[in-house]
């Protein structure tokens, strides 16, 4: 699932949200052999959303040609990379709120902010 993020965060980057195959795959190229910051925090990012499928949940709009980012894989890009900076913060934990087996709505992510008990010590 780390590299259907990096694609939806690929496309988000380009010009209307549009890039051919042939750009998608360089920038691929590029940030996963470019040191193992960007892997990691693409897994770390995507383990929030397990059932990520940027193309049955039509997160990405295929043309012939190029892929467009949609305006809901733009919600929830913006979803995850939220809850990975309120998790980098130290805000209170952050998690995906995940419905039972197939009550999942298709292309939709849930957040919800758990407060934590205060440390005792």
């Amino acid at each position: 699932m780390s590299f259907q993020l990096s694609i939806l965060k690929i496309l988000a980057g380009q010009p209307g949200g549009r890039a051919s195959l042939e750009i998608v795959k360089q920038h691929l190229a590029i940030f996963y052999t470019s040191g193992p910051e960007w892997p990691a925090r693409m897994k770390r990012i995507a383990r929030r959303e397990p059932n990520l499928d940027v193309f049955g949940q039509k997160l990405i709009d295929r043309k012939v040609g190029y892929w467009t980012i949609t305006e809901e894989g733009r919600k929830v890009l913006e979803a995850l990379e939220k809850l990975d900076r309120c998790v980098a913060q130290g805000q209170p934990e952050a998690q995906a709120d995940e419905p039972a087996g197939d009550q999942r709505p298709v292309g939709t992510l849930h957040l919800q902010l758990k407060s934590q008990p205060p440390l005792s010590g």
